[in-house]
C-alpha cells in the first residue's frame, strides 16, 4: 500500500546515496537553496551531507578562514568577505569548485571550513607560499591589522582520505554546538553553500515500487521496517541497487 507521502514510482541512484520518488513529486530535489535562514535545520544537513557524498568533484584541500580579536557581528559583513575572498580563489588561483561551511567559536567569531578541488602543490616551498597568499588575502579582505591574526588567522590542509570530503561534511553537520549563533550576531544567512558544477547528477534512474525496493533493501542494517515509511534518501547504498 502507498505511504503516507504517496505512491512511490522509482529511485534515481547517486554516487553513494538513492532517493525515493514518490508520484506526483519533482525528481533531484535535495539541492533546493531556501529562503532566509537563521537556524541550521534537520533538513539543510540532510542536504549538506546528501551534496558531499554525492557530488562529482573530488576535494582535495581544506581551507579554515577565523577572525581577529575584533570581528564583526554581521552576517552580511562576513558573508561579504567570504564572497570577497572566493572570487580570487576563482580569479587568482584557478578554483572553479569549492563547498564552505560556517561555524561559531565559543567566543562568538564567525569562522568557514572550505573544501577545494586544488591539490596543494609537491613541493613543501610551494605549500608554504601558498598557505601565505591565503593569509595575506584573508587578512586583507576583512581589514585585521593584527599581525598575530596574518600569521595564525588561517590554514590549508591536505584532504589525505578517500571520501575525506563527505566524511567531514557529516562531522561538521554532528557538531550542533559551533552552529549556535550569538544572542548580538544578526543576519546570519546560510550556514554553508557551494560553486556551480557540486550538485550530484544521478548515474540512473529506476522504475521501481515499494516493494521491490525493500526487497533490495533486505538485510540492511538501517532498512525500515514494514510498518514505516521508506526514507526519503536512503543513504550508501547506492552499490545495492546498481548490482
Amino acid at each position: 500500500m502507498p505511504g503516507r507521502g504517496g505512491e512511490i514510482v522509482g529511485v534515481e541512484v547517486y554516487r553513494n546515496d538513492v532517493v525515493v520518488i514518490r508520484k506526483g513529486e519533482a525528481p533531484n530535489t535535495m539541492d533546493v537553496q531556501r529562503g532566509d535562514i537563521w537556524q541550521f535545520s534537520r533538513k539543510s544537513r540532510q542536504r549538506l551531507a546528501f551534496i558531499a557524498a554525492n557530488t562529482p568533484i573530488e576535494f582535495l584541500t581544506m581551507i579554515t578562514l577565523t577572525y581577529p580579536r575584533n570581528f564583526p557581528s554581521d552576517g552580511l559583513l562576513v558573508k561579504g568577505h567570504l564572497r570577497k575572498f572566493l572570487y580570487e580563489l576563482r580569479r587568482d588561483w584557478t578554483v572553479p569548485h569549492y563547498l564552505w561551511f560556517l561555524e561559531f567559536q565559543a567566543r562568538g567569531a564567525p569562522h568557514f571550513h572550505i573544501l577545494v578541488d586544488h591539490a596543494l602543490p609537491r613541493t613543501r616551498d610551494g605549500t608554504r607560499a601558498l598557505r601565505w597568499r591565503v593569509a595575506a588575502s584573508w587578512y586583507r579582505i576583512v581589514g585585521s591589522k593584527d599581525e598575530r591574526h596574518l600569521a595564525a588567522g588561517t590554514s590549508v590542509e591536505r584532504i589525505r582520505k578517500v571520501n575525506g570530503a563527505a566524511r567531514y561534511a557529516v562531522k561538521y553537520c554532528a557538531k550542533m554546538y559551533q552552529k549556535t549563533v550569538a544572542p548580538n550576531y544578526r543576519n546570519v544567512g546560510r550556514f554553508w553553500g557551494y560553486s556551480h558544477g557540486v550538485v550530484p547528477e544521478p548515474t540512473a534512474s529506476l522504475r521501481c515500487t515499494e516493494d521491490d525496493i525493500r526487497g533490495v533493501l533486505e538485510g540492511w542494517p538501517y532498512a525500515p521496517g514494514d510498518d514505516r515509511d521508506l526514507y526519503r534518501v536512503l543513504f550508501g547504498v547506492a552499490d545495492r541497487f546498481t548490482t
